[in-house]
């Protein structure tokens, strides 16, 4: 632990070696998600009418400009992590967010689609840039038998802020005065995740500096081979690109199944998604108390098993919900859909596969801080980042394949979801 007046006893989200650095991330969460979210709703409701634009095209298309940064800049970032101190670098990050905030701002009441592509794609880095210090610097601040609390703390506000986010720029974007209250928000929630991350204590390197490739590809391969070195760390890493090889597919489906497959408005898919994004929260919070403090790899393979049974179980259930519909007559809405008990396990699929979502990851997260060489976490973590971003970028792959092959939604969550059986074997090996 680095520079704490704390003690470990001290409720961690009033302890200055943790709340800073948990309202940094889970502020930080949000407003990407405001941005992203009311820009995409933004370009398919308005943008592409007024230009002619394709707008699934140009969805795909921002998806992949937020995402490709953490393949590229976080390797470099992970390595310039290892050499500060994490805590100024965390200043640093915050005060590039709030200048992107100030320019997305103009962006979008010039509804200038260049320049908003090109403020995603930087956003995306800016996010690349936190990305190695957030999982990085925990070992420095919490002692290891906080780690597990610490990281579902961590996660479970990451998840609901997201939610939270999507919800507010969906929501705002398309009313009278949406841009504005959008641009403002945006400004505030950054300069308040600013002078958060001022009360962060020191966080020094552990190790000699290491010499920063800017050569991003080449950093990118790597610290994807020296990730490899350690075996107790890269096993986590693999599991941890799992996770977001499925989530990923689960969440990019999820509006198309919402309306194509269960016949449901945009209220369907926000009641969908906030029983995904609350669930996570509640598996993350959970995962201290049902194994413990000192997490293990076999451990996840309870949450990858609950992951597979709950994917494969909605089959059937989406079946049941469809054979009572009326494709024919009007989209059903939030209320119709919750006061039907036939929808109720698909809730109920939704909910555990959430849930144990978060017991899956989350020791996963721990065991990779905890066997990472302490000097070396920034690396590790871009490492992850890496393998994180090329998997969920396979993972659009093979579900527009199968899209395209005419599979429907709910079974590639299926087909995929149970990938989950073989996640659980492998992981039931592993050492810790």
């Amino acid at each position: 632990m680095t520079a704490t007046t704390s003690t470990p006893t001290t409720p961690l989200l009033t302890a200055r070696r943790f709340a800073p650095l948990f309202w940094v991330q889970a502020l930080g969460a949000f407003n990407d998600q405001v941005f992203k979210t009311g820009f995409l709703v933004l370009l398919t409701y308005r943008l592409a009418a007024e230009m002619g634009l394709n707008a699934s095209l140009h969805n795909t298309i921002s998806g992949a400009l937020f995402i490709i940064p953490f393949a590229l800049v976080a390797p470099t970032a992970g390595q310039v992590a290892d050499g500060v101190d994490k805590a100024r670098m965390i200043r640093v990050v915050k005060a590039l967010e709030i200048g992107l905030m100030v320019v997305g701002a103009v962006a979008f009441h010039l509804r200038d689609l260049t320049l908003l592509y090109v403020l995603l794609f930087l956003m995306g880095t800016q996010s690349a840039l936190f990305a190695p210090i957030k999982y990085g610097i925990l070992p420095q601040y919490l002692c290891e038998r906080e780690l597990a609390r610490g990281n579902g703390m961590i996660q479970a506000a990451t998840f609901l802020a997201i939610l939270l986010g999507q919800i507010a720029g969906a929501k705002l974007v398309l009313t009278e005065n949406g841009v504005t209250l959008i641009s403002v928000g945006v400004i505030t929630v950054a300069v308040i995740g600013f002078v958060a991350s001022l009360f962060a204590p020191p966080a020094p390197p552990l190790g000699p500096p290491p010499k920063v490739d800017w050569v991003l590809p080449r950093a990118m391969w790597k610290v994807v081979r020296d990730g490899r070195q350690v075996p107790g760390a890269f096993r986590a890493i693999l599991g941890i690109a799992w996770f977001w090889f499925t989530g990923a597919a689960f969440l990019a489906l999820l509006p198309p199944y919402a309306l194509e497959g269960l016949h449901g408005t945009n209220g369907v898919f926000v009641l969908l998604l906030s029983t995904f994004s609350i669930g996570v929260a509640i598996g993350a919070l959970l995962c201290a108390r049902i194994f413990g403090e000192r997490p293990a790899v076999p451990m996840a393979a309870w949450g990858a098993g609950g992951i597979a049974l709950a994917a494969v179980a909605l089959w059937p259930a989406s079946e049941f919900w469809r054979a009572g519909v009326d494709f024919a007559g009007p989209l059903v809405g939030f209320g119709g859909f919750l006061g039907d008990p036939r929808a109720w396990p698909i809730l109920a699929c939704f909910a555990v596969l959430a849930a144990c979502s978060g017991l899956y990851v989350t020791p996963l997260n721990v065991v990779l801080q905890v066997e990472a060489p302490a000097e070396a976490r920034g690396r590790f973590v871009a490492c992850s980042n890496t393998v994180d971003a090329l998997v969920m970028a396979f993972s659009a792959l093979l579900a527009a394949v199968l899209v395209g092959a005419g599979l429907r939604q709910w079974d590639i969550y299926a087909l995929i979801g149970a990938t989950g059986f073989a996640a659980a074997v492998w992981a039931s090996r592993q050492g810790r």
